[in-house]
This record gives C-alpha cells, structure tokens and sequence, in this order.
C-alpha cells in the first residue's frame, strides 16, 4: 500500500506517508495564505525520511486522501461571502425564527434554559438578503402556483443590489418536487451570466439536504453556501498543486458521514468536521482489531478538542439532525462533541470568576503561541506545557519548531502570574489544570448524558496535543486506561513532566 494522508487544522498540517512496509508522520505549520505550501513542506519532510524524492511520490502514490478543520474554522469566524436567499413567498421568517427555539440550539443547557439572556446566534443571512417569490408547491409534489419569471427576475436584482455573492434557493416541498428550484436557477443564471456576476454559486437545497423539514434544509443549504469559497479556493488550489507534481490521479476527501468522494462530488457542508470524524474512523478500527471494547476518542489540536465514541463491537454514534455550530442541519454526520481548548488556546485571567481560563480564542500557527518566537505574546496552553516539562524544546513537531522557553515563561508570569500571585511556574500549572479540567467535564457529560461511566472506557488520545493531556483527563475521569498511538510520542518531543504530576501508568 502506498497513500498519502494530509489533515490541515488551524495551527498544524499533518502527513502521514505509507510506502509499502515504511509508516512516516511530518508536520508543518499551516500556511492560510496557501495551504499547497504548508502541505508540501510536511510531505517533503515525510518522503525525505523514507529516501524518497516528489516526483517518485506523485507518480507510484495509489492515493491522496484528505481532511480538514477549513471549513469548521471559516464558520468560526464567520469568513464567507455574503448570501442572499430566495424562498416561497410568506416563508420569508422561516430562517430568522428559526422554529422558534433557534437561540438555544448548539449550547449548554445552562445557557438553553436561561430565555431572559438569550441571544440568537449572528445570522449568516440578514433579513435584507432574504426574498420570497410567489409559487407553491403541494406536499404530494403537485404544482398549485406556477413560478412567474419576472417576478424571480425582480427578487435576483434586488439581491444583486444588495451585494449578494452566493444564491440559496429553498422552495416550500423542493424535496418532492425540484422544478421550480431548477427553473429559479436557469433565471438567475440567464439575468446574471457568469461574465457579468462572477463566480457566484448558486445553491439549491434539494441538492444539498434532500429531507422534509423546510427550515432544517434550508440551513443545511446556507451553511454549504457560506462555506462555498473558502472550500473551493482551498480543494482546489490542493488538487491543483497535486497535478502540477505529476499526480494524475482524483484527490479524495474525508466526509462528516465517515466516508469519502473525489472533489468534484463534495459539498461544502460535508466537509465540516471531516478532520475528527477521519480520526473517529481510525479508532472504530483500532477498536475492532485491537478488542479495546468501548473507547472514548480524544483528538486534541492547535485549535479544539474533539470527542467521540465507539462502544465495544466499533459501533459510531450518528446525528441525524445534528447541530453545525449554532445551526440545525439535516445531514446525517458521525456524533462529536468540540471544546475550544487545544495546545494554541489562550490563556487569561477571568476577573469576574477572579480564575484562570482558557480558550476558546487560539494564537493558530500566525504569530502562534508565545514560545514559537514569531511574535505570539498572548500565553497558552503550549507555553504552559513547556514551561512544566512536558515538551523538550529541541524536539518539537519533530525538531522542525524549536520552541523558546523565555518567552514561554515571560508571557505566562506577565499575563498570568502577576495577576494571580504566582510565578511562571505557577501560572503553567493552573492553565494545565483547568484546560485538563475543561475537557474531562466534557467527556464525562458526553458519556453520562448517554448512560455510560467513564471508568468503563479506554481513553484513546490522539491529535497534536492529545497524548500530551491524556494522563491528568484519565486521572480526573477515573479511568484507568489510556492508548496513543506510537508515532505521537516521536513527533511531539514529550517527556516526563518536571514539575507536574508523572505519566499515567
């Protein structure tokens, strides 16, 4: 077997090179401006380990596959074009009301019970952007009112004054009947070539989510929508990069459902969160081979950490209405859970809680934590895992990033320390703490909140930072076995922690 696997997250791209009986992992930082370059760099540092040269590699490699945190981070962030929706007239608040519940979905339910506080979630569409047209469609497929072109002309011109970038059409019973989506599309595209609009996609929700259920549809077919760039500049400047070193073959792409398809067959929205879902896949097998019986999967980057089961037979849990950040979608995709605590997560002083805490904002790979010497001030939970031993400096990321330690210890006594009335050291093992503390909170509320005790499962810990945090998660959580895999240790640079608790037997 020969493949290549690439997972590009916020802060690491990661390659992992099987060449017959040869298994080689590299790591690069992420280079957002152009992710070709950040994988090329870690594929070199893979091939160059095994004698290898690019050229060998493109043309006797039987596959490419790759995942990817892009488009979850793009949502995070809300980086995407503006997007306009046409829908069937008198529908037009389907989105804003959001079945009424809208503000709770995708939060604790702390939050979800607290209705004086509560707040809706930034939409991805404005009010303004949203135009309905007179049609209707029965729910037996049966056409009542027939579309009127000029009245579709009149909604797409007012989009396009509005600046739209990106066209969603979701029509009443699409699903059952899709003529009048189709015809909304051939108008759009006939008042608006290509030449004169650009490259605005235009998404059609029957396409995207083809499940009754008007409002879910039509958030599956915004976010695809949202998403529709970022994840094409990004796929494409990676399949073209591959064809310009002799690669002829299609690039695969890992879905949230757990399977995979060439580029040209993948929705935007399928990519969200293919990244974990790949390791999930991982574990189910190892669970399957190995007779780990239930496994709690564990995949902490430079950004999230990521949870997952697979209980004894590597059985996945699914969602089939799951819930994409704050939206409500109708994609079926394998069950996990994200907190923003990974090794970039920033660390700060909570005057109202008058305590350390950490996350969700990560420093990514630019400037980067403190201790990467590339102009990071702020502390994180790298600087903390420095500064208390458990990475050794010259060794990180497989010797690749020499890590500074003065700077590491300067941003945490400065931001931290002073604050809080400790020193550097100090300040290290409360924001190692609380982040260990974070994520077994949240493994332990996944697992109980489906009848499960955390002391019947193996702790499988994967990721860039996962290994590095998985003996003070057990020790929290009671459990009393933990796995990683054994090129984590090598890539990292781990040791036995100086100054906080030892290795987990």
């Amino acid at each position: 077997m020969r493949r290549v696997s690439v997972d590009i997250g916020g802060t690491f791209t990661d390659c992992s090179l099987v060449w017959d009986d040869a298994y080689v992992e590299a790591k690069a930082l992420t280079t957002h401006q152009n992710l070709a370059l950040g994988f090329n760099a870690s594929l070199k540092i893979a091939y160059e380990q095994i004698g290898l040269s690019l050229e060998e590699v493109m043309r006797e490699v039987d596959s490419v596959r790759y995942a990817t945190t892009l488009g979850t981070n793009a949502l995070i962030e809300r980086r995407g074009p503006r997007v306009g929706l046409i829908t069937t007239a008198g529908f037009e608040a389907m989105v804003p009301l959001s079945r009424g519940r809208g503000y709770g979905e995708g939060l604790p339910d702390r939050l979800r019970r607290d209705l004086p506080m509560a707040q809706r979630p930034t939409p991805l569409v404005p009010v303004k952007m949203i135009v309905g047209i007179r049609e209707r469609v029965a729910e037996t497929g049966e056409i009542v009112m027939a579309v009127d072109p000029e009245d579709v002309r009149d909604c797409v011109r007012k989009l396009v004054d509005n600046g739209v970038q990106a066209f969603v059409v979701s029509l009443v019973n699409a699903v059952v009947q899709p003529e009048h989506e189709l015809l909304v599309e051939e108008i759009i595209r006939e008042e608006f070539p290509e030449h004169l609009l650009g490259s605005a996609p235009i998404v059609m929700s029957h396409k995207v989510g083809g499940r009754k259920g008007e409002y879910a549809r039509t958030s599956s077919a915004i976010i695809d929508a949202f998403l529709h760039n970022a994840m094409y500049h990004g796929l494409s400047s990676l399949e073209l990069n591959l064809r310009d070193n002799g690669y002829q073959k299609p690039m695969l792409v890992i879905h949230n459902s757990g399977g995979m398809a060439q580029l040209n067959s993948t929705d935007a929205l399928q990519t969200i969160h293919s990244g974990p879902v790949a390791g999930i896949n991982a574990s189910e097998h190892l669970a399957t081979e190995t007779d780990l019986g239930n496994v709690v999967c564990t995949d902490m980057g430079g950004t999230s950490f990521d949870i997952g089961l697979v209980v004894k037979g590597g059985v996945k849990f699914y969602d089939f209405n799951p819930v994409i950040e704050r939206w409500l979608v109708n994609i079926p995709m394998v069950h996990l859970v994200t907190l923003g605590a990974g090794g970039g997560s920033i660390a700060r002083y909570d005057r109202l809680r008058r305590a350390v805490a950490v996350g969700p904002e990560s420093a990514g790979s630019d400037p980067g934590p403190a201790c990467y010497n590339r102009g990071g001030r702020n502390p994180t939970v790298t600087d903390a895992d420095l500064a208390l031993g458990y990475l050794i400096a010259e060794r990180y990321a497989g010797g690749s990033i020499p890590l500074n330690e003065r700077r590491a210890l300067r941003a945490l006594e400065k931001e931290v320390g002073e604050v809080m009335g400790v020193d550097a050291i100090g300040a290290a093992k409360l924001i190692r703490d609380k982040v260990d503390n974070d994520m077994a909170n949240g493994i332990a509320q996944e697992l109980r909140v489906r009848g499960y005790e955390p002391r019947h499962f193996t702790l499988l810990a994967y990721g860039g930072n996962g290994p590095l945090h998985a003996c003070g998660i057990a020790n929290m959580l009671g459990v009393s076995r933990v796995m990683v895999p054994p090129l984590q240790r090598h890539l990292l640079g781990h040791r036995r922690g100086q100054h906080g608790s030892a290795p987990f037997p």
